[in-house]
């Protein structure tokens, strides 16, 4: 897939946000197209994330496996830092992030480090706010209903 400057690539923390952001985040992505996503895990350890496996033949999705084993606790981070580093080198400045994890502050801080890029974050309400105004825009899941107006008189 050309990496360029009209892809969004999209980095997903699949250890600190829940799989049905998937969907709500590829839906925020549709304007956008084309979209490259990367999902980071050690299937191996955590087998219960083998539920990705029907995304696998999905295009536009690249899977890494992460032996924590041998690579450590931030394994993951790591390597969804060095993605982000290399499709940005590619020339890819539109990012979405999704996680609620603040270890991801650097990934956004690298990302605009020389030439700004264009960071939407979608975690949980959990989120902090450094992570939060670490992006451009930043959306909540699962997101809040609306409350309806009563007009009273």
């Amino acid at each position: 897939m050309d990496s360029s400057r009209e892809t969004v690539a999209i980095l997903y923390d699949i250890e600190n946000a829940p799989f049905e952001m998937l969907n709500y985040t590829l839906g925020k992505a549709r304007r956008y197209q084309p979209c490259r996503t990367i999902v980071v895990s050690d299937w191996e350890e955590r087998p219960e994330q083998k539920r990705w496996d029907k995304l696998l033949n999905r295009p536009g999705f690249t899977f890494r496996q992460i032996n924590r084993t041998y690579l450590g606790k931030n394994s993951l981070d790591s390597a969804l830092y060095d993605s982000a580093k290399i499709l940005y080198e590619d020339g890819v400045r539109r990012y979405f992030i999704i996680t609620t994890d603040s270890d991801f502050v650097r990934i956004a801080e690298m990302l605009n480090e020389k030439e700004k890029s264009y960071i939407i974050g979608i975690g949980t309400k959990q989120a902090s706010e450094l992570l939060r105004n670490a992006y451009d825009e930043f959306f909540v899941y699962p997101p809040e209903e609306k409350k309806k107006v009563r007009n009273s008189r």
